[in-house]
């Protein structure tokens, strides 16, 4: 997948955000294939991980929001040599290339606030070229696109504050390769 990341997002656009067991439940019965776990912790990750590979879905851990995984190498080690994740989002820089090399794929999440935000994440994702960037929230991608996005190339996906799906379907026309989302009503 890592290869191809920008064609499967193409056919897939859609990511379902689960924050919670019932998210989850609900989303392996529905056409998202990818999903962001942005709950749980080092116990329930190995049912987290059954539960979607018998539904055919990628999983991506928000490794900030994972209880007891360190956020650190041995934390990254351990969930790529336990197959716990098929990739990880992450704020921390640093993460990411330890993902790569772990190959697990590593999608940095940045919170475009303002023009230091931007300045800011412009140089995480020269020092780090992660697989994928998501853009928080969504509607401030089109923005990072016409003013960042040639300079690097990865996958761009929106996140946040994303309400229904015309605004997902502005968002890919302006080049958002892929939309995150907990509106289950989107998935």
């Amino acid at each position: 997948m890592q290869q191809n990341l920008k064609e499967y997002f193409r056919e897939h656009p859609i990511i379902a955000s689960i924050r919670n067991d019932a998210d989850l439940d609900y989303a392996l019965n529905t056409q998202a294939v990818a999903l962001f776990i942005l709950h749980g912790d080092i116990f329930n990750l190995p049912q987290i991980m059954k539960k979607c590979k018998k539904h055919n879905k990628f999983i991506f851990l928000h490794i900030d929001l994972i209880k007891g995984i360190g956020r650190d190498r041995e934390g990254i080690i351990y969930l790529a040599r336990k197959e716990l994740c098929h990739g990880i989002v992450t704020t921390k820089s640093n993460l990411i290339s330890i993902a790569k090399k772990e190959g697990l794929i590593a999608i940095q999440r940045l919170f475009l606030l303002d023009s230091a935000a931007l300045k800011t994440g412009e140089q995480l994702l020269k020092n780090n070229q992660p697989d994928a960037v998501e853009i928080l929230p969504g509607i401030a991608a089109p923005y990072f696109i016409e003013n960042i996005f040639t300079d690097f190339l990865c996958p761009v996906i929106a996140g946040g504050l994303i309400s229904d799906k015309v605004e997902i379907e502005k968002l890919l026309q302006r080049g958002v390769l892929a939309v995150s989302t907990s509106k289950k009503e989107l998935w």
